[in-house]
């Protein structure tokens, strides 16, 4: 364009400084007048391109926009949907968790009730100490054998501890312990009634067999029948709940997402996103 403005200015000057052609002034208007509307035309065209250029900038400046969102929106909806797996799976764990904690309670008022009878014997040994010491050799072997099952009801609340932390968050891979671990302390806990139920027997034949050892400790043997017949009921029941409970658990947590969360950093939009992933 420059060298063709040149070429005109060129023309002009020549025909201005000729003598003989400055009649012809119409034809350098008409030159002038083409020259002008060629140069409108070009500005017109160039001014065009480059508003459709910044159309197409703006365009695609507007789709990153709307890609970024819908990315972003994305990203956060699987991370409130792994959280909300999360948080059930959590629900999953406090569930359960409420049932030991239930099984605890049963077995520390056992426990209490048997740590009384110990002390009972210590008092009724004590009592005897010079009158009988026969009738005191007897009723020490009856309290070992209640410190026994007073001894395994406390490894029995040990585990118990130890389960409530194993559930704390309960997941898949956890399942098989806490089977094991419960499966261990109800075979305690059948030992303990075991013991009871002998317990029980020895001291009811007393009756029979020894009436001044019956006379001493036989206000022990409904103690030991409440035991029996309530708080070991309640064990046992609870131990049944807990089992039938641990298929459910498995398959609830079963049909959880297995997921993690990760961050990922994407360069282009300088953005870090916080995303889960299988595993």
């Amino acid at each position: 364009m420059r060298e063709f403005m040149t070429k005109v200015s060129d023309y002009l000057n020549e025909r201005r400084n000729d003598p003989d052609k400055r009649e012809d002034r119409l034809a350098i208007v008409i030159i002038g007048a083409v020259a002008v509307v060629v140069i409108v035309i070009l500005l017109l065209i160039l001014w065009r391109h480059a508003a459709e250029d910044r159309a197409r900038e703006e365009s695609r400046e507007e789709l990153r926009a709307k890609r970024k969102m819908l990315e972003t929106a994305e990203h956060e909806e699987e991370a409130s949907e792994y959280m909300s797996q999360s948080s059930e799976q959590d629900t999953v764990g406090e569930d359960y968790l409420s049932s030991i904690e239930y099984l605890s309670r049963q077995v520390e008022e056992l426990l209490s009730a048997m740590t009384q009878v110990e002390e009972n014997l210590t008092a009724t040994m004590e009592q005897y100490q010079e009158d009988d010491d026969k009738l005191r050799q007897q009723i020490g072997a009856i309290r070992t054998e209640v410190n026994t099952i007073v001894q395994n009801l406390k490894e029995t609340q040990t585990k118990l501890y130890d389960l409530t932390d194993i559930v704390q968050i309960m997941d898949k891979q956890k399942i098989p312990m806490v089977q094991e671990q419960i499966l261990e302390i109800q075979g305690n806990m059948k030992q303990v009634q075991t013991d009871i139920t002998n317990l029980y027997a020895k001291i009811t034949a007393l009756e029979q067999e020894d009436k001044k050892l019956w006379e001493s400790i036989g206000e022990l043997e409904q103690t030991l029948q409440t035991v029996l017949n309530q708080n070991m009921t309640e064990v046992n029941n609870q131990f049944d709940t807990l089992l039938g409970q641990l298929k459910t658990v498995e398959n609830r947590i079963g049909k959880l997402a297995v997921q993690t969360l990760k961050y990922r950093y994407d360069a282009g939009e300088n953005t870090l996103y916080l995303e889960p992933y299988e595993e």
